[in-house]
């Protein structure tokens, strides 16, 4: 009896050991795969091809920034994790970026288990992350600087207090149908001469819920404060290339069509920035609501 006893008090510690170990498990945003020398074209295609190796389907891709180009890929996986919660389909498709880094190109991808637990999904990232490190290689986590960001922090984040979470989305618009909203979604980003473009449209199965790429590149001086490059040159100023924060999503479920807000979106990918000074979220006091503005318009729901 008392070895009985013993055994199963050895068995709760291991379990409570466990258990602590996982919640104390600190997360960054985004992943170094490789820096090397070459050029930003050659190693594209490599990276494209070692993606499409692994079993990934590439979705869409786009030069947010000079001298970047991103990928986003999605495969099977991935959309049956997104269709176990019920915004699933904001983690439908992985953001992979090419960059120039001083005389070498840096290949880095948006952390997916990161990502889980940010956005609240039912299902477990980590297959994914080990396919893109097999596939891509893992230089190491970066990004959030010293911010100590765990499955638990990331789960209920917000930047601060009267700041929007990952449930508070901006609601751009609502339509008789399902296939109305993609209709609206898919002609709004069709127009040209504007900052906004389609990069891509992933089907989440099982379910009436589709998520577009939204590109944002100003065409004129107005659009500023929609433009990648614009954002990427206040927050993506130190460390590894961030430029896999790109681009934007836009969910249509169901009836409905919303994005997340920046005021969660740019936050909880670049944790750690302070809200004043050079490189403080100030310098993007305008993009909010300029972004959430521009959604609307282009799904033109009245």
């Amino acid at each position: 009896m008392k070895t009985l006893v013993c055994l199963s008090l050895l068995m709760v510690a291991v379990l409570f050991t466990v258990n602590v170990a996982a919640e104390d498990t600190l997360y960054k945003p985004f992943v170094v795969a490789s820096t090397s020398p070459g050029t930003l074209a050659d190693q594209t295609q490599s990276t494209l091809a070692a993606l499409e190796s692994a079993g990934f389907e590439v979705a869409g891709q786009y030069s947010p920034v000079e001298g970047t180009n991103n990928i986003v890929v999605t495969n099977d996986e991935l959309k049956s994790i997104a269709a176990m919660s019920d915004r699933g389909g904001y983690a439908a498709g992985q953001r992979i970026s090419i960059s120039k880094a001083g005389e070498n190109i840096e290949v880095s991808f948006v952390n997916p288990v990161y990502i889980q637990h940010a956005y609240r999904l039912g299902g477990d990232m980590q297959p994914v992350y080990d396919a893109l490190s097999g596939s891509l290689g893992n230089e190491g986590a970066c990004g959030g600087g010293d911010k100590e960001m765990t499955a638990k922090k990331l789960g209920k984040y917000n930047y601060m207090m009267g700041m929007q979470k990952f449930d508070d989305p901006s609601e751009l618009g609502t339509f008789e149908s399902y296939e109305a909203a993609v209709a609206a979604v898919e002609s709004g980003l069709a127009v040209e001469g504007d900052a906004l473009s389609q990069v891509y449209r992933i089907d989440i199965p099982g379910k009436q819920q589709t998520v577009f790429g939204v590109g944002m590149i100003m065409t004129n001086e107005d659009e500023e404060d929609l433009d990648s490059a614009f954002q990427m040159s206040i927050v993506d100023f130190e460390g590894c290339k961030k430029r896999a924060y790109f681009p934007y999503e836009v969910l249509v479920d169901g009836t409905n069509v919303e994005a997340l807000h920046m005021r969660f979106r740019m936050a909880v990918h670049f944790p750690n920035l302070s809200m004043m000074g050079e490189h403080g979220f100030t310098k993007l006091i305008s993009a909010p609501g300029a972004i959430e503005k521009a959604l609307e318009n282009m799904v033109g729901a009245k």
